[in-house]
């Protein structure tokens, strides 16, 4: 008998792997939180199988099907065998829990080879993942840091994460910063709505927190948009602002965008390339030279002080914040924030 786990189930449960079995571009499309592809058809075998199964008869069209999944079956085998070894489940899923993954769960079975199929496939996740979306304003509540560019807010989102603070970091999520020079410092490219919004979810729910704390953003961050419910329960969370000297920006900036990156002034001109309509030539060209001169404290601080302070003048006026921080060293925003945090949390279980 074949072995099935529904979604909520599967995602809940500790100690499991997923394993997809669709074609790399189902895959790269939108997928589980850290799923492993094992597919049974390449991109280009999954639409020959397709216009088979449309223009000629679903006889053909498994019969194809078989002949180019069984040559994946052994390393499909070997792979699993050694993953079911160091995982209490391995649940295997394909679009809608039909036959690509039924095949390789009774397959694995019938050898001895515990796995399970996902019931309903990816898109059972997916309706899952849409509909904790639609509810999360029932499972979670925001503290929202504020604060003009380079005063640190991923930085002390991280370091309240290593400090067991609950945390959403939207931008690690997203990849990308949400600014002109967002994809600096990342390694992926593009990253899809659908899988953006399977990490967020995924984030949330190994929380385990009423409360997290994450960075005020706007609705679209790289390629990616915030959901709607998600956005409208920041935007109604608890506000702190975070203020910084000028010198602390400066170095921030510079550790963010300059010591960290791989190449980053070649990254660094192309922004400012892409910067040319809004700041104009001479100052595009000016920030160039400086990058190239490694003047990099002369551009931060006149991207500071000359397009960022600026542009996000009037959103910082938007909101009545409930706690300001201002300071010297990070530390002290960092216990600060963890003592408020403690504080809310204690309030909510009196």
């Amino acid at each position: 008998m074949l072995k099935a786990i529904d979604v909520k189930d599967a995602v809940y449960k500790e100690k499991k792997i997923f394993i997809d079995v669709r074609s790399p571009f189902e895959y790269h499309e939108g997928s589980i939180p850290e799923a492993i592809n094992l597919p049974l058809f390449t991109d280009e075998e999954r639409v020959e199988v397709g216009s088979v199964y449309k223009n000629n008869s679903v006889e053909e069209a498994k019969a194809l099907g078989v002949k180019f999944a069984s040559a994946k079956l052994s390393n499909i085998y070997e792979t699993l065998s050694e993953i079911s070894k160091k995982n209490e489940a391995v649940i295997v899923f394909c679009a809608r829990g039909g036959l690509r993954s039924g095949s390789v769960v009774s397959f694995l079975n019938n050898l001895g080879v515990a796995v399970y199929q996902l019931q309903g496939g990816y898109k059972s996740f997916r309706k899952f993942t849409l509909d904790y979306l639609e509810n999360m304003h029932k499972y979670h509540e925001f503290i929202v840091l504020h604060g003009y560019t380079g005063v640190g807010k991923t930085q002390i989102l991280n370091r309240l994460e290593s400090e067991k603070v609950p945390t959403l970091d939207l931008e690690a999520l997203a990849k990308n910063t949400g600014s002109v020079f967002g994809n600096i410092g990342f390694d992926e490219k593009d990253m899809t709505q659908k899988n953006f919004e399977a990490l967020l979810v995924n984030t949330l729910i190994e929380a385990e927190s009423k409360f997290l704390v994450v960075e005020s953003e706007s609705k679209r961050i790289g390629t990616v948009f915030i959901p709607n419910n998600l956005h409208e329960q920041i935007i109604n969370g608890r506000h702190v602002l975070i203020e910084t000297t000028i010198n602390n920006r400066i170095d921030i900036l510079i550790d963010d965008y300059v010591n960290k990156p791989i190449n980053s002034d070649e990254l660094l001109i192309k922004s400012i390339h892409n910067l040319t309509k809004r700041i104009g030539k001479e100052k595009a060209g000016r920030y160039i030279d400086y990058i190239q001169n490694k003047k990099y404290e002369e551009i931060a601080k006149e991207l500071i002080i000359n397009y960022y302070d600026p542009l996000y003048k009037h959103s910082m006026a938007k909101y009545d914040y409930d706690l300001c921080i201002n300071y010297d060293k990070i530390e002290k925003a960092v216990k600060a924030l963890k003592d408020y945090y403690n504080e809310i949390e204690g309030k909510k279980k009196e």
